[in-house]
């Protein structure tokens, strides 16, 4: 065979820029894998690492000169059990055999993932996301004065009758320290929809004027609170109010 006098016709012999195009179309199929998976009915997250936890696993391994050493292998292989275990109930009911076995009784290191709680610790970081949660200080100790006497009427000048006013002012001086909160509760007579607007008025002109009664600062504010609920015993008698001193922990 005749040696090659050019340089430039002669052949480099083989190479490896195949993996450019090779490179491309995995980088498309998983980005395509990932797109079917946004449409997938189960969004657990289990489809998405079944399918991509081989892949990444074959490429961090895949034996390319210079990334890893030439004792492995260049081969990309699939591996077995790439996901997670999920543990659901039967939406039949029906119990398990006694001599079933689990995969918690498996030893093969695969970690084991209960489907409902999964659901609900992704369901409470997603609220965390939209919204800026924060946990409520523990109750150490509370008290409760509650207010038999009727309220004033609509028309008068104030909701705050003597009952309410004495509770109000025994209660005003522990709103000055950090550790105390005042809830007032206006108590519902009928579980209808007219009541329910009736007691939410009142319980925030209530608030109003606890407030300029107490002559509280714009830091205390947040200490008072006032609300309306239902009155669901039918053996105790049913309060007007309620004043509700609270001791939250440090």
């Amino acid at each position: 065979m005749a040696k090659c006098e050019k340089a430039k016709n002669c052949s480099s012999g083989p190479n490896q820029s195949y993996l450019i195009s090779f490179g491309d179309t995995m980088t498309a199929l998983l980005a395509f894998f990932i797109i079917l998976n946004t449409l997938a009915e189960e969004q657990t997250g289990a489809n998405l690492h079944a399918g991509t936890g081989s892949f990444m696993e074959a490429v961090d391994k895949f034996g390319l000169a210079g990334k890893v050493s030439g004792e492995l292998s260049a081969l990309a292989f699939q591996q077995n059990a790439v996901g997670p275990k999920y543990i659901v109930p039967d939406p039949e009911g029906r119990p398990s055999e006694a001599d079933a076995l689990g995969p918690d009784d498996d030893s093969d290191n695969i970690r084991i993932v209960d489907r409902t709680k999964d659901d609900y610790q992704r369901f409470l970081q997603q609220l965390r996301q939209v919204n800026n949660l924060k946990q409520d200080r523990d109750v150490k100790g509370e008290v409760t004065f509650d207010i038999l006497a009727k309220l004033p009427p609509r028309s008068a000048g104030t909701l705050i009758n003597d009952e309410l006013k004495a509770a109000l002012t025994g209660v005003g001086p522990m709103l000055r320290r950090d550790d105390y909160v005042v809830e007032i509760t206006v108590w519902t007579t009928t579980p209808s929809q007219s009541a329910w607007s009736r007691a939410l008025s009142q319980s925030k002109r209530i608030h109003d004027e606890a407030v300029r009664l107490l002559r509280l600062a714009p830091n205390q504010l947040t200490r008072l609170t006032a609300v309306a609920q239902p009155w669901i015993s039918k053996t105790v008698k049913r309060p007007t109010a309620s004043v509700t001193l609270r001791r939250l922990s440090p």
